[in-house]
């Protein structure tokens, strides 16, 4: 299951929400401070390319980043980490929305986001969203090798792409493709912010 989430501003480092759902105990404070230096970190390395699942010994660590904002999970290893990203992003996706004009001023006040506690609960089944579910992506119609050409997708991403059928998870797609895992991945968020991409349940 899902042990724990937390909800970070990347910029500043502070974990403005931490829900706590199995067995697994980290300080919020110490895991947002190590989350923001190893993102800031990766951010330096790789030209802004997200990181997305930590192995962090008996867990995993899964991430979502979007608008400055971190979705981190502390994730069983023996859970779909496809499926807790797939969570992940949504709890993202729902706190940009709703707190957006929040955000842009905000003054350091948490008492705002309280409420989305019960959103948070709701989203992840209270941890166990990511309990034996296969999240596969599926490409949203087709992609022609133009865009390789015109040099607005690199040919990772267009295999990738290609692979995308429903029925393949993102490790099976690895597989078949010689790849390494966080290569994909890569290409799917890719593939994800051109809004090409969405994931459904199988199985």
């Amino acid at each position: 299951m899902i042990q724990a989430l937390y909800i970070l501003i990347a910029d500043s480092g502070l974990c403005i929400l931490d829900r706590k759902y199995g067995e697994a105990d980290m300080d919020p404070n110490l895991i947002s401070g190590f989350l923001t230096a190893l993102i800031q970190f990766g951010r330096e390395l790789s030209s802004g390319n997200r990181v997305h699942v930590i192995d962090f010994g008996a867990f995993d660590i899964c991430l979502s980043l979007r608008s400055n904002v971190i979705v981190a999970a502390i994730v069983d290893k023996l859970d779909d980490t496809n499926a807790a990203m797939a969570v992940l992003a949504d709890v993202n996706n729902a706190f940009v929305k709703r707190y957006a004009d929040v955000l842009e001023n905000w003054d350091g006040n948490l008492e705002p986001f309280e409420n989305f506690a019960e959103v948070v609960d709701d989203i992840t089944k209270n941890g166990k969203a990511s309990e034996k579910r296969i999240i596969v992506p599926v490409l949203k119609g087709k992609v022609s090798p133009m865009l390789v050409r015109l040099g607005q997708m690199d040919q990772d991403t267009f295999d990738v792409a290609k692979m995308c059928t429903g029925s393949l998870t993102s490790r099976a797609i690895a597989d078949q493709l010689g790849k390494h895992l966080k290569d994909v991945q890569k290409a799917l968020h890719t593939l994800e912010d051109l809004k090409m991409l969405e994931w459904k349940e199988i199985g």
